[in-house]
């Protein structure tokens, strides 16, 4: 995309400042997702112009007062303003501003990604993976990992790798390249830190390539705190793993819940069905009714479930179609 001079509004926020025009569009842009990074982003957008002379550096002042924006547009940065608080949201505004980019970086502002990797995944990138992921796992400083994100990664990690199939080292990097067809085919939808989960589970789902190379990880400068609120913001991204288990497994996931209603239904019932063997009487009668409305909720879960099989089944099909029409309409 072409920078300009001018100030322009949007929908989803305002233009405070940009670099010289271009004369072509950018191959490249680093997108840069930013909430009070005032003492980082300065060498974050420096360290990245040097290794990407070319790029489109794109921050995304995500209502901070620290003077974040201001030291972004001074290092040379197109800086936009998200107005809706959460990382999910800078993003998507990111990505659309630098929607004429063949390859997007994405990358925080906080100083914990180095620039000098950001070649190889690149190169990564040219050589046909559709989404390239800056491990942290492997290669981070000590005291870089608070203690409950180390776990909290992990465990998460387990469940994708239970739920989808997906093996991936590091479910949150936000250290990553995304292609320009990858970004274009996502519905991405997340508001915070669920972001990173989202784009790696409908890279997934969509078929789409994934490569993982291992970065390095730095600890936050001093005096500098990590936005990420441990268990709130797990508790989201659970939820949205669920409703993405939910959505994208559906006979699975009511599969699931029917066998759970099922297994509490037969429970329930075996001791009236005991009761009346033994006695000829049925005198827990509520618990027999419970018994009878957890199987009938057994049956309509699994059927549910097949109905929205069927329907996401037919979704995929249409994506399928669509994706064929828009590279014929490329390709003449």
């Amino acid at each position: 995309m072409a920078a300009s001079d001018r100030h322009s509004t949007s929908e989803r926020g305002q233009m405070v400042s940009s670099p010289v025009a271009r004369s072509s569009a950018p191959l490249v842009a680093v997108v840069i997702p930013c909430h009070n990074e005032a003492k980082s982003i300065g060498t974050v957008v420096a360290d990245f112009r040097r290794e990407l002379p070319d790029a489109l550096i794109v921050v995304v002042d995500n209502s901070s007062h620290d003077g974040t924006a201001s030291i972004a547009a001074a290092a040379g940065a197109r800086v936009v303003r998200e107005t809706r608080l959460g990382k999910g949201h800078a993003l998507i505004r990111g990505f659309n501003e630098a929607r004429a980019a063949d390859s997007v970086v994405m990358v925080d502002g906080d100083g914990t990604y180095s620039a000098r990797h950001v070649g190889a995944m690149l190169q990564a990138r040219a050589d046909g993976a559709d989404m390239v992921i800056g491990t942290r796992l492997e290669e981070s400083e000590n005291g870089a990992f608070p203690r409950a994100h180390g776990f909290g990664n992990r465990l998460f990690i387990a469940i994708v790798r239970l739920l989808f199939g997906l093996r991936t080292n590091d479910l949150f990097s936000g250290y990553r390249v995304l292609s320009r067809q990858l970004l274009d085919a996502l519905p991405l939808i997340a508001h915070g830190f669920e972001i990173e989960s989202e784009l790696s589970l409908q890279s997934l789902v969509n078929g789409f390539r994934i490569v993982e190379i291992p970065t390095p990880y730095g600890a936050r400068q001093a005096g500098t705190v990590s936005k990420l609120r441990t268990f709130h913001d797990g508790y989201r991204i659970l939820l949205t793993l669920l409703a993405f288990f939910r959505d994208y497994r559906p006979l699975t996931f009511f599969g699931i819940v029917s066998l759970s209603f099922l297994a509490l239904g037969l429970v329930a019932g075996s001791f009236p069905v005991i009761e009346y063997f033994e006695t000829g009487l049925v005198q827990r009668l509520p618990l027999a009714v419970l018994a009878v409305g957890l199987v009938l909720l057994s049956a309509v879960s699994a059927i549910g479930g097949l109905v929205l099989s069927s329907v996401r089944r037919r979704s995929d099909e249409l994506a399928v179609i669509v994706s064929r029409m828009k590279y014929l309409q490329r390709e003449s």
